[in-house]
């Protein structure tokens, strides 16, 4: 048996991709019968028999292997920022390259460096770190990524096509970026949804005729209207990886993104742009995408993608 510590800003069951993301690792190893913590700045006591603790002595026990999920956050950052002085070896999942002094000083000093996207390896191929650097895939928890019927019916959609976008109302989501864009779309055949948890930037569309912007936590709603949804979008400017793709390839889900992160990794499955323009014209166009391609990419998360590829990763290093 091992011990193990995920560090996070914040966990869950607060509603973020971060958050839900440390839980299922978290879980996975704790069910494999390691022992398994999270020291995390915000939470709500422990979780399905994982400790949680805001407590920095956390980090002075003896682990087997600290994982921190990105940087550039405070929690984070404090243990990257202090790493020299924890016992235990530590893997940093870049998560988000950055040029910021704690990525600088991380990346010199933790014993690994964990990477998933193409972006990933080209920083650490770049910082001459390589020789530290392993790889470590994202994935999802297939037990509880699936969802179920009835989005469309609670919120009286009732047009053919329903494109989807999720994951709150921040800026790099450029969700009122994605409203313009589809605004260009001579369309009366699909309804444009938009779900966050957070609102904190006050940049939530308005709701028109064809787009209804929706605050949402549960996950499972969310879950819904992915399972229900003819087209995902991935309009972000910046993400760690994006691991609503593995979501919508799980739930049978076509999907469209702006070639970063993970979309880079599985754009074989999906349909990548750079612009706006490559975009309007996508939505324009869409109508369904063939079989094939929605089995091979459901498929391919659940051979590579899930949550146990994840930890199978990690614990290699242990």
């Amino acid at each position: 048996m091992s011990k193990i510590l995920y560090v996070v800003h914040r966990y869950a069951p607060y509603p973020g991709g971060s958050e839900n993301y440390v839980r299922d690792m978290a879980d996975e190893t704790l069910s494999r019968g390691h022992e398994v913590a999270v020291f995390a700045g915000e939470h709500q006591g422990d979780l399905n028999g994982v400790r949680v603790s805001n407590e920095a002595s956390i980090l002075l026990e003896k682990w087997d292997l600290i994982v921190v999920h990105g940087g550039d956050v405070g929690l984070q950052d404090f243990v990257l920022n202090n790493c020299n002085k924890i016992p235990s070896p530590i893997v940093f999942m870049i998560i988000v390259p950055s040029e910021s002094n704690v990525y600088q000083r991380a990346i010199q000093n933790v014993k690994y460096l964990g990477c998933s996207t193409q972006e990933d390896w080209e920083y650490v191929k770049r910082k001459s770190v390589m020789r530290k650097s392993v790889q470590i895939r994202h994935g999802i928890d297939d037990k509880v990524s699936v969802g179920q019927k009835g989005f469309r019916e609670k919120y009286g959609i009732t047009t053919k096509y329903m494109f989807l976008s999720c994951g709150g109302y921040w800026p790099n989501k450029a969700m009122n970026e994605l409203v313009e864009a589809f605004g260009k779309v001579d369309r009366k055949d699909v309804t444009l949804v938009l779900t966050g948890y957070d609102n904190r930037h006050q940049i939530k569309p308005n709701d028109t005729d064809n787009v209804k912007a929706l605050m949402i936590e549960d996950r499972n709603e969310v879950l819904s209207a992915l399972s229900e949804a003819d087209l995902y979008i991935m309009h972000s400017h910046k993400e760690g990886f994006g691991l609503v793709l593995l979501e919508s390839m799980l739930n049978r889900t076509p999907w469209a993104s702006r070639e970063i992160a993970g979309a880079k990794v599985l754009k074989e499955f999906g349909f990548t742009y750079n612009n706006d323009d490559e975009l309007v014209e996508y939505m324009q166009k869409f109508k369904s995408v063939k079989k094939k391609q929605i089995d091979d990419a459901q498929e391919f998360v659940t051979l590579n993608h899930l949550i146990k590829n994840t930890v199978d990763d990690i614990m290699r290093l242990v």
